[in-house]
C-alpha cells in the first residue's frame, strides 16, 4: 500500500504503488510488471452483453442487472454510511489531483479482465510447505518473490497449530465465506472460486490460542447481515474478542467513480467491510479503531486480492508487532502467512517484463 491521502475521515491508498514500492527495484526500474495489469480499473464494470448500454447515469443503473429489475429491486440504498462514502469520494475528485485519468466507458477493463484470466491460468496448483526468508532484502527461489523478514506456512487454516506457541500483536483474516455468486463461478472456473467456511467451522479456529494479551482482530468481512451478524455474536465471542469498530473498503476507479453502483441491501455494493475486535481481558493503552472509517483504493481485477493494510494498521498496535494473516494469497514483510494460496501472487512472472495482446494502452501509476 501507499497512503496518498489521509484525513479524519478516511484515507486513499494505493495497493499497486505498494507493490511497486517492494518489488521494483529488486527487479528493474523501467518495466511494467504483470501485476501492474490488475489496476487498469478505468471504468464501472459491467457484463460483457451489457458493455453497450454503460454510459447510462449511474443513478439509473446498477451496472450488470436489467433496467427493469432494478427499478424494481435496486433502488440505491441511502442510509449514513452511504452518504458519507458519497462525500468523502465527491471531496477527493474535488480536493485533490489523485484522480487524473477521463471518464471511459468503451473499453470495459478488458486489459485487467485479461490479467486475470492469464493470472488463474499461470497459478493452478500450490503445493503445501513451509518456508522464511529471515534476510533484511528481497529473495528469489524456485520461481518466487519472497519480501524480506517474512516466513509463510503453505497450509489450511485447520492445521495453524503449527504455529507453535507464536503469539501475535495482529491477526489479519479474509475467511472464505459462503457465497452463492462464488458458487457459481466456481461451476465455471474452479480455479476461480475457493473452498467456503460455514461460520461454525471458523468458529473453531484457535484465534485465542494465538493472540497476544492486547491482540487485535480484524476481519475482511462481505455485505451479508448475516456474516456480520455471526461474526460479531458468535466467532468474536468464540475467540474471545470484543467487537471494537468497523471500517470500510471503498472501491473506484482510476477517474473516481464506483466501481458499481450502490444497491439495497442484498444487492452488490461498491464497498467491503473490515471489523475490527480485541481480546477480551486486553488492558491494554493502546488506541482502539475508530468507528466508520473509509479506506478508498482502485482494486485489483482478481477476486478477493484485498489491499494490505500494513500502514494503517500502526496506530494501533505497539512498536515492532508481531502480524498474522490467514487465509494469506500473499507474503508482506515482517508477517507470517498462513493459507493454502499464501504464494499466489509471489510468482516471478508477476514481477516480470509484461505485455497483454487485449490492453488497450499502458497507464501509469497515479502519484
Amino acid at each position: 500500500m501507499s497512503v496518498l491521502y489521509n484525513d479524519d475521515v478516511g484515507y486513499f491508498i494505493s495497493h499497486e504503488l505498494f507493490i511497486s514500492k517492494l518489488y521494483r527495484t529488486a527487479v528493474s526500474e523501467n518495466i511494467m510488471f504483470f501485476y501492474e495489469h490488475f489496476f487498469h480499473i478505468d471504468n464501472p464494470f459491467v457484463k460483457e452483453k451489457q458493455q453497450a448500454i454503460n454510459t447510462r447515469s449511474k443513478d439509473d443503473d446498477d451496472y450488470g442487472v436489467s433496467t427493469k429489475r432494478k427499478r424494481k429491486h435496486l433502488q440505491p440504498m441511502v442510509n449514513e454510511i452511504v452518504q458519507r462514502i458519497k462525500t468523502f469520494i465527491s471531496n477527493l475528485k474535488t480536493n485533490s489531483v489523485i484522480f487524473s485519468v477521463p471518464i471511459s466507458t468503451s473499453e470495459n477493463n478488458s486489459c485487467a479482465r485479461q490479467a486475470s484470466i492469464e493470472f488463474y491460468e499461470k497459478t493452478k496448483e500450490l503445493k503445501t510447505l513451509f518456508g522464511q526468508n529471515s534476510n533484511p532484502i528481497l529473495h528469489e527461489e524456485n520461481g518466487y518473490m519472497f519480501p524480506p523478514n517474512c516466513k509463510f506456512y503453505c497450509d489450511d487454516v485447520i492445521n495453524m497449530k503449527k504455529l507453535g506457541n507464536e503469539k501475535y500483536d495482529l491477526i489479519l483474516m479474509d475467511p472464505p465465506w459462503t457465497n452463492t455468486y462464488i458458487q457459481r463461478r466456481k461451476k465455471f472456473n474452479r480455479d476461480e472460486g475457493y473452498s467456503m467456511m460455514i461460520d461454525k467451522d471458523l468458529a473453531q479456529l484457535p484465534i485465542d490460542d494465538f493472540l497476544n494479551t492486547n491482540g487485535l482482530v480484524c476481519v475482511w468481512c462481505t455485505n451479508s447481515q448475516n456474516h456480520i451478524d455471526s461474526l460479531k455474536s458468535v466467532l468474536f465471542p468464540a475467540w474471545k474478542v470484543k467487537y471494537l469498530a468497523c471500517w470500510y473498503w471503498i472501491k473506484v476507479t482510476k477517474s473516481g467513480e464506483f466501481i458499481c453502483n450502490f444497491a439495497s441491501s442484498t444487492g452488490k455494493q461498491p464497498y467491503e467491510r473490515i471489523i475490527f475486535g480485541r481480546k477480551i481481558d486486553s488492558d491494554s493503552e493502546l488506541i482502539n479503531p475508530e468507528e466508520n472509517k473509509l479506506i478508498a483504493s482502485v482494486p485489483s481485477s482478481v477476486h478477493s486480492h484485498k489491499p494490505p493494510l500494513t500502514e494503517l494498521l500502526t496506530p494501533y498496535l505497539p512498536s515492532s508487532p508481531k502480524c498474522l494473516e490467514l487465509f494469506s494469497r500473499y507474503l508482506l514483510p515482517n508477517w507470517t502467512s498462513f493459507g493454502l494460496e499464501a504464494l499466489k501472487f509471489q510468482h516471478k512472472f508477476m514481477f516480470e517484463t509484461s505485455t497483454i495482446e487485449h490492453c488497450l494502452h499502458k497507464s501509469k501509476t497515479n502519484l
